[in-house]
């Protein structure tokens, strides 16, 4: 897209607002005009700072600019030229080692194919529905995108059942760093309009089927819902990622007239993601514990995993590898197939 905005002589202008409390749609309105490389530099350090929760001292120590020349930007109230400061900002980001490392996720195959549909529904600006079965790591999977795709570029919001139509819109709001005790709902959605429009970014809506729970059938308010979340990508022409169990295909296939508009919005197709790990999958998971590789010399801890898998998913074999672990940690020993079985079996036993 080609950049229409003054070069590097423009100046920001002040919005009035004069600390690190400045919220990402002020601070969006504030850098709206200045180059897009200055756009790009300032809002890796500006949510940088927002996703550690730093102080504005803490951001100046790291990035070597000084606080007050970061508050007067961020605020809109620095009255000189951004190059030299931004060059500084650059040289900073290129030396700063940032551990993104999580030692607890484990990317399977299904990590990557929903991190491979994120990274094209960003790229293409599109709206994408994956739907799957429960426990198979949707959730997991999706927060995890969202914390190496940082620093204001993904956000994300996890739906809750029985939201009035006000309330989706008061908490979506917050999860994108928009709030206000005393914002109208009308406010709060050009607010979060705003936020949703500047850069490249991705919003992630997960258990979307949420919003379809515990209504008449007269009650169309999840419908509304839907339809915000349609004028959020028409207003914003943002990336949109929608997460749900397969209840959400039926609610969409059912209430498609009503949703057309949303339904239609993608260029991407639905999506329905594998009900099952990979034993691939599952043998990364193993390791991951440290257990021996599973051979059919472990009939007993195989059949047991078998069965988690087909009545459970991921989430609950995860549990139990945990839950195993944790015996042979208070056993004081190494971790092996017997300390699975038997805490698997003792767990089964309490509910006999």
């Amino acid at each position: 897209m080609p950049n229409n905005t003054p070069r590097n002589s423009d100046l920001i202008h002040s919005t009035g607002n004069a600390n690190y409390n400045t919220s990402p749609d002020v601070f969006e309105k504030v850098i709206h005009a200045i180059p897009e490389d200055q756009q790009e530099i300032l809002r890796h350090w500006y949510f940088m700072g927002k996703d550690h929760s730093w102080s504005l001292t803490k951001l100046a120590k790291v990035s070597g600019v000084s606080s007050s020349t970061l508050s007067r930007i961020f605020s809109g109230n620095y009255g000189a030229e951004l190059v030299s400061v931004c060059a500084t900002l650059v040289q900073a980001r290129e030396t700063f080692v940032e551990t993104i490392d999580n030692p607890e996720f484990i990317m399977t195959s299904l990590a990557k194919h929903i991190f491979r549909i994120c990274d094209r529904t960003r790229s293409l600006k599109t709206v994408t529905l994956m739907w799957g079965a429960m426990g198979i790591g949707k959730t997991t999977v999706a927060e995890e995108y969202k914390r190496r795709n940082n620093h204001g570029r993904t956000l994300y919001y996890r739906c809750s059942p029985g939201l009035t139509f006000v309330q989706l819109v008061t908490e979506l709001s917050r999860a994108c760093g928009v709030s206000g005790s005393k914002q109208t709902h009308l406010r709060l959605r050009e607010k979060l309009f705003t936020v949703l429009s500047a850069g490249n970014r991705l919003l992630i809506v997960d258990e979307l089927h949420q919003l379809f729970l515990r209504r008449a059938s007269s009650d169309i308010t999840a419908v509304m819902q839907c339809e915000f979340l349609r004028e959020c990508y028409d207003r914003s022409n943002c990336g949109m990622v929608f997460f749900g169990t397969k209840a959400l295909e039926k609610h969409m296939v059912a209430q498609k007239e009503s949703l057309a508009q949303l339904l239609d919005r993608g260029t991407m197709p639905r999506i329905t993601l594998a009900p099952k790990p990979t034993k691939s999958d599952v043998k990364q998971f193993v390791a991951n514990y440290g257990l021996p590789e599973l051979t059919e010399r472990e009939p007993q801890a195989a059949a047991i995993i078998a069965d988690i898998l087909a009545s459970s998913g991921l989430r609950k074999l995860t549990m139990h590898l945990r839950d195993g672990a944790a015996t042979a940690a208070k056993q004081g020993e190494k971790y092996v197939w017997h300390h699975f079985v038997t805490t698997f079996e003792d767990i089964q036993s309490l509910s006999k």
